[in-house]
């Protein structure tokens, strides 16, 4: 119901498309989605093309780079996606139909295993994902262990991409780094936050042959370590879930993005592009998680 009033809000006033007009017209939205099923992710194309034009991101980094931000079209729009989920390969099609390059944003040590991802697994349910999340990485891994869901372990069923899958699609897909194995970066030790960055786009760039150029924060978290850790790494961009759109002045390391709910109707879908759903959540305190350390001795920086 609040979704319906917003979204009738948003068109109503013509809110939205000022909005566009104003700040997309020249600045590059980046949308985030994760595992959407084909069909609904056919409308949101289709209510995209209408009012975008879609780019990728290495046109994003190349027109930073060069300062040759003219050369990106009107209302640019990236789409990306995160972790490799296994029924990203069903929107291939799609993508390929609506001449849309994505950007896969994948997990090292997950794609082509039977590893899960830690936060879709019944331990993290009976914990609580959010608790999970608030707790240093050791400790994190231990609890689901002793739940019953070691996410260092291979499972029964696959969550992710195959490799077989990754290969394929790179004919439509751009693949980014999102660490080997997802943990909340701010909770990790040096040590371990350096090999999850490090390391992906290493795995990624052997597995596939192809440069890793992008990466993603896991959980959108971040703080000035992890950004120069991802500087010298190599990486051209990294996206946040910071709001907001892209400016030639923009830091390439600290992309702006809005979420889209992956079950999204258009309606609501066109207010959370408008970035004010996340600004009320960054609003209300954001995620809320703190650093903790992993070893005594070893601050992680705020």
């Amino acid at each position: 119901m609040k979704q319906a009033l917003a979204a009738g809000i948003v068109r109503w006033t013509g809110f939205g498309a000022l909005q566009r007009f104003l700040f997309a017209r020249r600045g590059v939205s980046i949308v985030v989605y994760h595992d959407p099923d084909p069909d609904i992710l056919r409308q949101h194309l289709a209510w995209y093309t209408e009012r975008y034009s879609f780019t990728t991101l290495d046109a994003v980094a190349d027109a930073m780079e060069t300062g040759r931000w003219g050369d990106l079209p009107p209302y640019p729009l990236v789409i990306t996606l995160d972790d490799g989920h296994k029924n990203n390969a069903k929107l291939e099609p799609l993508f390929r139909e609506f001449g849309v390059r994505p950007t896969i944003y994948l997990c090292s040590r997950i794609v082509g295993t039977t590893r899960p991802y830690w936060w879709k697994t019944p331990a993290a349910d009976r914990i609580g994902t959010e608790t999970l999340k608030r707790v240093s990485d050791p400790e994190r891994r231990r609890r689901l262990a002793e739940a019953g869901n070691d996410p260092d372990r291979e499972a029964g069923t696959r969550q992710s991409l195959t490799w077989d899958e990754v290969h394929r699609m790179a004919k439509t897909f751009d693949y980014g780094a999102h660490t080997r194995t997802h943990p909340i970066l701010l909770q990790c030790d040096e040590r371990r936050c350096t090999d999850e960055i490090v390391f992906c786009k290493t795995e990624l760039e052997e597995a596939t042959g192809l440069p890793c150029r992008h990466f993603a924060f896991p959980n959108g978290d971040f703080s000035e370590r992890e950004v120069e850790l991802i500087r010298r790494a190599g990486y051209r961009t990294a996206r946040t879930i910071e709001p907001g759109w892209n400016s030639a002045k923009t830091d390439p390391l600290r992309l702006k993005a809005v979420p889209i709910t992956d079950d999204a109707s258009v309606a609501w879908m066109s207010v959370q592009v408008t970035g004010i759903p996340a600004w009320l959540r960054k609003l209300k305190g954001g995620s809320g998680v703190k650093p903790v350390a992993d070893v005594p001795g070893q601050p992680i920086p705020a």
